[in-house]
């Protein structure tokens, strides 16, 4: 039940700040980029991605929020199968598909990869709670003589 709640509240405050970064890099994206480079073809070149950006922390907060679950449950393991598994099965095909759109291609692919990294490990979560696997009961030998 902790554990639930825990999740449940650092979600909220995940998603808050998902938000609310979305909507500084949708109100001062083109600003920001300007602060970071006064060369103009580099300043261009930028805006053309800052959709990405502006859908970055929607897309991504998922699978970061679940990067600190199953690390501080001490499950990195599981982190790493699902990591490679969407690397291998979402990322690489998505941006060898569309190769030929440059730049476009691998964004699309990190986005996807992190779609399908996030829900990989949001399920996962869901089957380590319902299968109490988090906790798992361990004997310690107390109490025998």
């Amino acid at each position: 039940a902790g554990l639930r709640e825990v999740v449940g509240r650092t979600l909220r405050w995940s998603l808050i700040f998902a938000v609310g970064f979305t909507g500084v890099y949708y109100v001062a994206g083109a600003e920001i980029i300007d602060l970071q480079t006064n060369i103009p073809s580099v300043q261009e070149t930028a805006r053309i991605y800052l959709p990405w950006l502006i859908a970055s922390p929607l897309i991504s907060v998922w699978s970061f929020f679940y990067d600190g679950v199953f690390v501080g449950t001490t499950r990195s393991r599981e982190m790493r199968i699902v990591m490679t598994a969407s690397v291998l099965l979402v990322f690489l095909p998505v941006w060898y598909i569309f190769r030929d759109t440059g730049n476009q291609a691998l964004w699309l692919a990190f986005m996807s990869f992190m779609v399908v990294r996030g829900a990989a490990m949001h399920i996962w979560y869901r089957h380590l709670l319902h299968t109490n696997a988090f906790f798992p009961v361990v004997d310690s030998g107390a109490g025998q003589q």
